[in-house]
């Protein structure tokens, strides 16, 4: 019986890191991609951030984002805790950082 209730437990466990994994990777693709497509919007376009954020496509909602007029850079977030960054150039447009 211990070694079922053990086998349950281990499935549980992999299965619930694996899925952790996987909306990690998701929040890490959402983030780079509001973030790309916000600055290129932005310092490409020459629109304003509530402009280009209208044209988000569903599922957009819970991914935030916030432009650094400065320093010319998009940041992508997903809860505060996943972020990435595209930056602008006038050689090559917005690309992201690593």
């Amino acid at each position: 019986m211990r070694v079922i209730i053990g086998l349950i437990v281990a499935v549980l466990v992999g299965a619930g890191g694996y899925g952790a994994w996987q909306t990690s990777i998701a929040a890490d693709v959402g983030a780079a991609a509001i973030a790309k497509v916000t600055c290129s919007c932005v310092f490409v376009e020459g629109r304003s951030l509530q402009s280009c954020r209208a044209d988000d496509p569903p599922g957009f909602e819970d991914v935030s984002v916030t432009v650094d007029a400065n320093a010319r850079t998009a940041t992508g977030s997903v809860a505060g805790v996943v972020l990435r960054r595209a930056t602008y150039s006038e050689a090559y447009g917005c690309t992201l950082e690593p």
